[in-house]
């Protein structure tokens, strides 16, 4: 027997852990739905369950309490860890990853920078930029890395527009 989506939310929302109880309350439910797309999942839910054999019920009940309890919990979490992580790394700004500036016949570095001070050639300070230069663009950025104006996160060489990182780890630059 299949059960939509919606079925198996309405399922989810009643604390009753038998097919009785939940079916009871279903019912009741339906009768004070105010809505009519409401009532009918209500009712083919319950009319679902009934069919069902009382141990396969009460065991499908549980298994769908513990799988929306499972996926809410992990989404959540989720969620939130993944709005902490983009809230320590700045916003990475200057040139796109699939920018022509990748692929011109001059360039032969990628740089992840971060601004030290208002001071620096580029941006203000603590922002984050990518850049694709070339040889004599790549040694002005180390000067201004000597100079304390920026900081050189990760370096990659290009060549036709291929990315090879360093094998230098980042907290060693």
């Amino acid at each position: 027997m299949r059960f939509t989506r919606s079925e198996l939310e309405m399922i989810y929302k009643y604390e009753a852990t038998t097919k009785e109880d939940t079916v009871k309350a279903m019912r009741d439910e339906q009768s004070v739905a105010r809505d009519d797309l409401t009532r009918i999942i209500i009712r083919n839910a319950a009319d679902k369950l009934e069919k069902l054999p009382e141990p396969e019920c009460s065991r499908f009940i549980a298994d769908n309490k513990a799988y929306f309890i499972g996926q809410g919990r992990s989404s959540v979490l989720r969620r939130l860890n993944e709005a902490k992580e983009r809230l320590k790394q700045p916003v990475l700004q200057g040139h796109d990853l699939s920018g022509r500036e990748r692929f011109q016949p001059d360039t032969r570095h990628m740089i992840v920078l971060d601004v030290l001070n208002n001071d620096s050639p580029v941006g203000f300070k603590g922002e984050r930029y990518r850049f694709f230069l070339s040889d004599g663009r790549y040694r002005n950025a180390v000067e201004s890395e000597k100079r304390g104006e920026i900081k050189i996160r990760s370096h990659a060489a290009v060549v036709s527009g291929k990315l090879y990182p360093d094998k230098k780890a980042e907290h060693d630059r």
